[in-house]
């Protein structure tokens, strides 16, 4: 069995060949809080890639806190257009091209019944809102990082939807509200990760999931907790937690029947009064290894052995990484923009440093 320290430290251990590494950046509800951000996922593979799999508000500054750098970043994947999955994606994309990225970020998301319910058109939507950051940044920063590749894929499809390096990732429906949700299962070295995004239980997952390394499905607080906790009207708790979401006693009937090597249950808010009795349920129809996820819990996956689960202790006050500094400052600025001649005039250049 591989030997770990009990605590993870971000940067003192290289992935083996052979090993995942998957850390969360993000587990709880949509109201993000200090304690949790929204929802997010990192995958390390020993091949060198690095995929994101949602960016819920407040993830990113947990994948910064891990001192990765965004240059490392193969392909980031969105479940869906919910703001708690999907609502860094300004800060993953703007980030990058302050911090060392010279080439555009890969985002893949799913379609929806309609066109503008899809990423493609979220994406385009994203990137026309922050028009005037796009343009101002022109000239300072590299001009490869103004704007993104993206990748709409069929919501509805069973289909591999990433294929490169030995790594394959598979896309599948999830029943979550309305169309346009998905769930995800990336396959790399004998070794397999499964996400449900968010979901009710459902035959797609239970087929796509069964015996993966390690199956991260939401588990919803109760609605017992939702009503005590959040003042839901009874009713309405268990709409939001039982239709729209997964209860925790039936994400312990997923796990049940799909028996994974780690089952880790996230989207609550994991408090010292409500986690315990989240666990509690799910332990009503599953016996196996179970993690009731925190941010920045982190999961090494070998073949043969045990999920290994620990805690990261991360910087609060990482710069962004340099090792791709070199080629960043090296990149095309292209133009910068002109300010106005009235505006220019009224700076005081103290110090003489405002040319260029």
């Amino acid at each position: 069995m591989t030997a770990y320290r009990d605590t993870y430290f971000p940067g003192t251990e290289q992935l083996a060949p052979d090993e995942m590494r998957v850390t969360a950046l993000g587990t709880g509800r949509p109201f993000s809080r200090l304690a949790q951000a929204n929802s997010g996922w990192l995958v390390e593979l020993g091949n060198g890639d690095v995929f994101v799999f949602d960016f819920g508000f407040g993830s990113f500054s947990r994948f910064a806190a891990l001192e990765l750098a965004l240059s490392d970043v193969t392909a980031l994947f969105a479940s869906h257009l919910h703001v708690d999955h999907v609502g860094d994606f300004a800060a993953y994309w703007v980030s990058g091209r302050l911090g060392g990225r010279v080439d555009r970020l890969d985002f893949l998301g799913p379609s929806g019944s309609e066109p503008e319910h899809g990423f493609a058109a979220f994406s385009s939507h994203q990137l026309a809102s922050y028009s005037w950051d796009r343009v101002t940044r022109t000239g300072l920063m590299p001009v490869a990082g103004d704007t993104v590749n993206v990748t709409e894929f069929e919501w509805s499809a069973v289909d591999v939807v990433y294929e490169r390096n030995g790594v394959t990732v598979t896309s599948f429906p999830a029943v979550h509200i309305h169309d346009g949700a998905v769930s995800f299962r990336l396959d790399w070295a004998g070794l397999s990760f499964v996400y449900s995004g968010d979901t009710a239980p459902n035959r797609f997952l239970l087929e796509q999931a069964e015996g993966a390394d390690v199956l991260v499905h939401e588990s919803f607080n109760t609605a017992d907790q939702l009503v005590r906790k959040s003042g839901y009207r009874s009713d309405r708790a268990k709409g939001v937690g039982g239709w729209a979401h997964t209860q925790p006693i039936d994400a312990g009937r997923v796990f049940d029947l799909t028996r994974p090597g780690l089952g880790v249950a996230f989207h609550f808010n994991n408090d010292f009064d409500t986690g315990f009795e989240v666990g509690e349920q799910i332990r009503l129809h599953y016996d196996g290894p179970l993690a009731l996820a925190d941010d920045l819990m982190v999961f090494n996956v070998r073949p043969g052995e045990p999920v290994r689960t620990r805690m990261a202790v991360a910087s609060t006050r990482t710069w962004p990484q340099k090792r791709n500094h070199e080629a960043w400052n090296a990149a095309d600025l292209g133009e910068r923009p002109v300010m106005a001649d009235w505006l220019q005039d009224a700076r005081i250049d103290f110090t003489g440093s405002a040319g260029g």
